[in-house]
């Protein structure tokens, strides 16, 4: 069955054809098959719950395109997966229950860790021994009510490579007297560890990137790892899956989602950080079903 608007239309059907190859299901919509297509990242997904005669629910462009050699429309995103059974049917995947689930999350964390790294950049030329550190923090700690506990900002001497290359320079907002007179790593670290030992906070990033370099952080310093004792909620991954984005948008262009606002990217650790504790409480406002916003510039 098919039903929507000029834009898209919501399909539901048994599955009938799978070509896994190509990315594409066949479902029987009259008395023809009719198929569609599942971008890579899609695919990826959701392939493990695709199999011949379960039930899927959709969304698809009305747009109609030739693929391979077959005529198709894409997936947008997928709203149910499931095996039909005459007891109790089996759900594999229910795009409502990711949707709860996340908001009762978000509404019983206690302490939350706002977290955001600036690193060391690369040389203009290629340096195969160039390793990319920490050399900018900043971390805001929140409490359940959303009063912030702790605020802390510091520069941080790298380990390896002393001096800040032309890149970092051009592109932060910090000179090499900057991280000279900055705290050691060790500093750093053990204000970190402290927190998450006295804290337990859920760590909100945006992106993967943050999570990565601590965890490289840890080698280049010989230092133990936390990775075991850090939880991270990235925001980034959480508003592409939550709102159907293909591609990854930027903090600022997130904070472009939830309020009109002055402030301009100046790559400094703490306003990032500052910048993604609004985020997360626009998106909780989201989840709440408190505010709506407008993602179809980056669908």
């Amino acid at each position: 069955m098919t039903k929507g608007d000029n834009m898209t239309n919501i399909i539901s059907g048994r599955i009938r054809y799978i070509d896994n190859t190509n990315r594409i299901i066949g479902l029987k919509v009259g008395k023809r098959i009719k198929f569609y297509y599942m971008q890579r990242s899609l695919y990826r997904k959701m392939s493990r719950y695709l199999y011949k005669e379960r039930f899927v629910q959709f969304t698809t462009k009305n747009q109609t395109t030739y693929y391979k050699h077959y005529k198709v429309k894409t997936i947008h995103h997928f709203t149910k997966i499931m095996a039909l059974r005459y007891r109790k049917n089996i759900i594999y995947y229910d795009y409502n229950k990711v949707k709860s689930g996340l908001k009762e999350l978000f509404n019983n964390l206690e302490y939350k860790l706002f977290l955001d790294l600036e690193l060391s950049m690369h040389p203009y030329y290629k340096d195969k021994n160039f390793i990319q550190e920490i050399i900018q923090v900043g971390m805001i700690l929140e409490d359940k009510e959303g009063n912030i506990v702790y605020e802390y900002e510091d520069n941080i001497k790298p380990t390896r490579h002393k001096k800040l290359t032309k890149r970092t320079l051009k592109f932060l907002q910090l000179n090499q007297n900057d991280v000279d007179n900055g705290v050691d790593y060790n500093s750093f670290y053990n204000k970190f560890k402290k927190i998450i030992h006295q804290y337990n906070p859920a760590i909100i990033v945006w992106g993967k990137n943050d999570f990565l370099s601590l965890k490289r952080s840890y080698n280049i310093n010989d230092k133990p790892s936390l990775r075991l004792k850090t939880r991270y909620i990235n925001l980034l991954k959480l508003h592409k899956n939550y709102f159907h984005l293909k591609n990854d948008i930027g903090l600022f262009n997130a904070l472009d989602l939830y309020k009109e606002h002055d402030e301009s990217q100046n790559h400094n650790a703490l306003e990032d950080a500052k910048v993604t504790r609004k985020i997360f409480k626009g998106f909780k406002k989201v989840l709440n079903k408190e505010i709506t916003i407008d993602t179809s510039n980056y669908k």
